[in-house]
């Protein structure tokens, strides 16, 4: 079941169109990545999505609740942690009689137990961000949108609100933007990537790998090489493109193939042939950033 549908969206500021026609599924029970370049359109879609600003065409469907934590969260630093969660609470007419309960247990789900006490602007980068995150589940949303959730964070914090984000996945579905690739990689089941507004790809994390990762990618040490050996293979092999690091004694090549046709042999042949010092070949497959820098690169 889909429980969040775009449309078509376009989204056009004074001289800016800053989405175009996207389109996008999010399904129940699973953690959807959000991935684009800085300003690709990320945060423009998720404040369409709460309903923060409106598409200047097409149509966003929502089926359940929101809880949504912004890049930049809205938080009163001069309260205590559990009286704002209190003023949270009541801002969405919770029962009187549920609240404390309520708060106790996202207290506990967010680890805040050794700040509840304290001021907001007193916390620590990674504690206000666990208070941002509470305040967003209050009222209990079938879906929760993140916004660069762990930007800003220590490596220790970002794993730890890894953790917790994984542990939300079975009460919640999660949908958030991030430039941390290999955390997105780590807990996500689906991803949609967008790039100057645009639609990229959307789907599963495996498909999307499948679909951007499958071509060849070759890494060769040459003792001697220079561009006019470089256009001869290009032309004769069909690179669609290739990356030279220069160091003191020799020369790194990062080949991107166009085919998916193993032809290693025919490529060291050719180098051996024209004296071109060949040290090594191995080939790789693209992870997950390397397909992001790949797709959005244009």
């Amino acid at each position: 079941m889909d429980v969040i549908k775009v449309n078509a969206i376009s989204k056009i500021w004074p001289g800016l169109k800053a989405l175009d026609k996207l389109s996008f599924l999010v399904q129940k029970g699973t953690i959807h990545g959000f991935l684009g370049p800085n300003g690709a359109g990320k945060s423009t879609t998720l404040n369409i999505l709460v309903g923060l600003t409106n598409p200047s065409e097409g149509m966003v469907e929502i089926n359940g609740t929101i809880g949504f934590l912004p890049e930049n969260p809205p938080l009163y630093e001069n309260m205590v942690v559990d009286d704002y969660l209190k003023f949270v609470a009541q801002i969405f007419k919770m029962e009187r009689s549920a609240v404390l309960t309520k708060i106790d247990e996202i207290i506990i789900q967010c680890s805040l137990m050794p700040v509840k006490k304290r001021l907001i602007k007193n916390l620590s980068k990674g504690f206000k961000q666990r208070v941002a995150l509470a305040q967003a589940m209050i009222c209990n949303p079938d879906i929760l949108i993140l916004d660069e959730p762990t930007v800003g964070l220590d490596p220790n914090s970002v794993i730890e609100f890894r953790n917790l984000i994984l542990s939300l996945k079975e009460k919640h579905t999660i949908l958030f933007s991030s430039h941390q690739l290999s955390e997105v990689d780590k807990i996500c089941d689906d991803l949609t990537i967008i790039n100057k507004g645009k639609l990229i790809a959307s789907g599963s994390k495996e498909k999307i790998k499948k679909m951007f990762g499958s071509k060849q990618v070759l890494n060769i040490e040459l003792l001697n090489w220079n561009t006019t050996t470089q256009n001869d293979m290009s032309n004769l092999f069909g690179f669609e493109r290739v990356e030279v690091v220069f160091k003191n004694s020799h020369s790194v090549l990062k080949i991107y193939l166009n085919t998916l046709d193993d032809i290693r042999t025919q490529i060291s042949k050719y180098l051996v042939e024209k004296n071109c010092g060949l040290i090594s070949m191995n080939e790789e497959r693209l992870d997950l950033e390397d397909i992001f820098k790949e797709i959005t690169k244009g």
